[in-house]
């Protein structure tokens, strides 16, 4: 355990600091003066990209798991604080407002609610999330990376390139759709639901394998990728997007019907493959 400690102990630290300093109490105060928690989902991805410099910078030595993992942690979290950033650019997400008024409505405070339900929680699954950059990042290695450093390293790269290329389908069609609930199924969005979320979710996975490449104690950074899968895939992610498009849009239900959740695949033939759009599909 001293052992442990002393290799990853002060790189740990910092970013325990960072977290709760920047995500809990910074971004929080900052949210108020804004009126808009959502800022918190813009720097989601850049906290990522910081937390891994700051494991770098206080690691002793930088191998080539280091380097290589710095690099993908970096084109990760930029390329997603830039997107979210964008498309939230000039109003708060419409999530954040529904949760701002439902608090309210109630009596309660919002401005404590997103303090301990959001801007904690935040920080705290940041931490927990960036386990596989500390421990991939930090360890001393030998000079090359073995068959799960590869595996993981290929598996970023791709899922970024998946996840990118969704995102900018998805924006273009906002951008460009003409009529008021139109669903988007075309390119990737053809084969799955959500594939930017399968994108981020392989992203997640290579940190682990690039982790799990040191040995046990890499291994031991698991839950990292099952939480954030989790949030992805469960209550909070694309389950709760699904039941309020379907609630408001009988083509996203058919949609539904046809169509992969995750994971990319042929659609299933229906006969509401040409349906009109009804309500606010995305």
């Amino acid at each position: 355990m001293d052992a442990i400690w002393t290799t990853y102990g002060a790189a740990f630290v910092h970013g325990l600091m960072f977290a709760g300093g920047f995500f809990v109490l910074t971004l929080w105060a900052a949210s108020i003066a804004l009126k808009d928690t959502s800022i918190v989902d813009v720097f989601w991805g850049f906290g990522g990209a910081a937390m891994a410099w700051i494991f770098f910078l206080t690691a002793h030595g930088a191998g080539p798991r280091a380097l290589l993992t710095l690099a993908l942690a970096t084109a990760w979290g930029v390329r997603l604080g830039v997107y979210i950033g964008a498309r939230n650019w000039g109003a708060e997400d419409a999530r954040y407002a529904r949760l701002r008024r439902h608090i309210s409505d109630q009596g309660k405070s919002y401005l404590w609610h997103s303090l301990r339900a959001i801007f904690l929680f935040q920080g705290g699954a940041m931490v927990l999330c960036t386990l596989p950059l500390l421990v991939a990042i930090v360890t001393p290695g030998p000079a090359s990376l073995g068959v799960a450093g590869w595996l993981g390293a290929g598996l970023a790269v791709i899922g970024l390139a998946l996840e990118t290329a969704a995102d900018w389908q998805m924006a273009r069609f906002r951008a460009t759709r003409t009529v008021r609930g139109e669903v988007m199924d075309r390119g990737l969005w053809r084969y799955s639901r959500h594939p930017n979320y399968f994108g981020e979710m392989m992203v997640q996975w290579g940190f682990f394998l690039l982790a799990a490449d040191t040995g046990l104690l890499g291994l031991a950074t698991i839950p990292a990728p099952l939480a954030l899968s989790y949030l992805i895939m469960g209550p909070m992610g694309a389950n709760l997007l699904e039941r309020r498009l379907g609630k408001k849009s009988a083509a996203y239900q058919a949609y539904i019907r046809r169509t992969s959740p995750f994971v990319p695949w042929p659609p299933k033939p229906l006969a509401e493959d040409t349906i009109a759009a009804g309500g606010d599909a995305r």
